[in-house]
């Protein structure tokens, strides 16, 4: 939507430089471009700050042309009602865009009259800490406690933790390996019946606990692993199994040997070097 000069509007300003005379009415092309197809009436509008059509008074206030404080709003509204009331065509879509344009004015007037606040400017000596200072006072103890533990820990020296060595296996595990282990247990649990659904609130045991049943039914003679349970178990008990006795061999209370390709699980033995 272009901007329209002066000229074109063919308003120019009175002897005064207050009120603006409109000597022409805008052409058709300047009024489809700002306010389309329906094309408003022709009211005359009388006033101290403008004298021309509402038309040419809505260009030049859109164009920043005429000071719209100094236009009383109230005369514009009362020429246009008096139009309404003397007319007698019933235009309603020109009506509409005539109201549409006094709405603008209004709401345009409406803000420029409400007060600017302004913003208070601060002494240039004002300094935020000045209204900090009295309470990071009640600090002061404690900051200069923190600090003197500052200056003390800078004269402390600690010895840096070595790396630890990989775990280790507190004996030898014969012809024992890890995949031995998981072929055994794996044999169990391909034998084990599924496991039930438990409640959630169901107490569960603990590994220390585990330990002492296992330990138990540990004998002097290794034993598969089945063979100790030695009752109906399922998966999640053959698992509990499993992990007590690796526990126990590495804590040296269980052994585990490897005979006729088989696993079997013992008590501990101490090497007794011959004689």
């Amino acid at each position: 939507m272009g901007k329209s000069s002066d000229a074109e509007l063919g308003v120019i300003a009175s002897g005064s430089g207050t009120t603006m005379s409109a000597l022409v009415q805008p052409n058709p092309q300047q009024i489809a471009a700002v306010f389309g197809v329906i094309e408003p009436p022709a009211i005359h509008l009388e006033t101290p700050g403008f004298s021309g059509p509402l038309t040419a008074l809505f260009i030049m206030v859109r164009d920043h042309k005429v000071d719209l404080l100094g236009v009383p709003l109230g005369a514009v509204c009362e020429t246009y009602l008096r139009y309404l009331l003397e007319t007698q065509e019933p235009h309603l879509e020109s009506h509409a865009v005539a109201v549409s344009a006094l709405c603008w004015l209004l709401e345009r007037k409406a803000w420029m009259l409400l007060p600017v606040e302004q913003a208070e400017e601060e002494p240039e000596d004002h300094d935020i800490l000045d209204e900090v200072e009295p309470y990071v006072q009640e600090f002061l103890p404690a900051i200069d406690s923190l600090l003197d533990l500052k200056d003390e820990r800078e004269h402390l020296f600690f010895r840096t933790g070595e790396a630890s060595s990989l775990y280790e296996m507190p004996f030898e595990a014969t012809s024992v390996t890890t995949f031995d282990l998981a072929r055994a247990l794996e044999r169990v649990l391909a034998r084990a019946k599924p496991d039930t659904v438990e409640r959630l609130d169901r107490p569960r045991r603990s590994l220390s606990e585990q330990m002492v049943v296992v330990l138990r039914a540990l004998r002097d003679q290794a034993l598969e692993l089945d063979e100790l349970i030695d009752v109906e178990f399922t998966r999640s008990e053959v698992v509990w199994w499993f992990l007590a006795l690796l526990e126990l061999i590495r804590l040296a209370q269980a052994r585990v040997v490897m005979e006729d390709g088989t696993v079997k699980f013992g008590k501990y033995v101490p090497f007794e070097p011959a004689e």
